[in-house]
């Protein structure tokens, strides 16, 4: 079955949802191999970097807008002007925004630096095997 119809839910999971080839492979039911050759053929790899710096830019963007309607209506404070309650709840929203992204990366960092490994152990029956076939030693040791 040609697998073409899937190429920009395949790209949209690999560039913009952050999902590894093998998750994307298995939710949609392909092979890896393909999710590879159309990331390496169609160079999602740079549509990644262009999604994130985008994503960068608008917090900047959102973080400098908060601040001047921030010191708007410091001034309108200051002047004894009255707040416009429009700017109020904009300036609600911004702290919302930001908060949220603040918390979304915190919560990034952390799964980076807590993410732990499964361990990994020989059954005692795997060791039983290596040590009688491998080791040539019979019994327990």
């Amino acid at each position: 079955m040609n697998k073409l119809h899937l190429l920009h839910e395949v790209e949209k999971l690999y560039c913009v949802e952050n999902l590894s080839p093998e998750m994307i492979a298995e939710k949609l039911n392909i092979s890896r191999r393909t999710v590879f050759n159309w990331k390496k053929k169609y160079k999602w790899d740079n549509h990644i970097v262009r999604i994130k710096d985008f994503s960068k830019q608008f917090v900047g963007d959102i973080y400098n807008v908060g601040t001047k309607l921030l010191m708007k209506l410091n001034d309108d404070i200051d002047n004894n002007k009255i707040l416009n309650k429009h700017s109020i709840c904009a300036l609600e929203n911004i702290i919302k925004i930001i908060n949220k992204k603040e918390k979304e990366q915190t919560k990034n960092l952390d799964n980076i630096l807590h993410k732990k490994k499964p361990a990994k152990f020989l059954s005692p029956e795997v060791i039983e095997k290596i040590n009688s076939e491998i080791l040539g030693w019979s019994g327990t040791v």
